[in-house]
């Protein structure tokens, strides 16, 4: 038996939860996305647990105003674990006041049921990068 839709819109709102935390540089609601031991990994580096969690988005602090932007997010799972599969673009304010896009890629997460809803165990972030690189 897979997962109940009300389990897939509730995963779906877990994303959502985190990119207006991160967007909004909220250590806390960001941290409380994921479980006590989550980690969150990209661009080489690995954050374990919700202190190191917190920690990189108070280093956000000041950066140019952004907004991720995920789509296409897959729920595949059944019972209390599900793996989520995303696509995203960062968009990011220029020193001209444009818009662009800073980064895409895409999220590969496993998220886990607790007493409090649903939390990403783990959430990794592989950006795309030009044939041939």
């Amino acid at each position: 038996m897979g997962l109940s839709t009300d389990d897939v819109v509730a995963i779906q709102q877990l994303v959502a939860r985190y990119n207006f935390a991160v967007d909004g540089g909220d250590p806390d609601a960001f941290a409380g996305t994921f479980t006590p031991d989550g980690e969150f990994g990209a661009a080489g580096n690995v954050m374990r647990g919700h202190d190191e969690l917190r920690a990189f988005v108070v280093g956000r602090a000041g950066i140019a105003p952004r907004r991720h932007l995920v789509s296409s997010i897959l729920v595949d799972g059944d019972g209390d674990r599900a793996s989520v599969r995303a696509c995203l673009q960062v968009v990011a304010m220029g020193d001209d006041g444009s818009f662009q896009i800073a980064v895409q890629g895409t999220y590969d997460d496993e998220v886990v049921r607790t007493a409090d809803g649903w939390r990403f165990a783990r959430r990794s972030f592989t950006p795309d990068t030009a044939p041939g690189t």
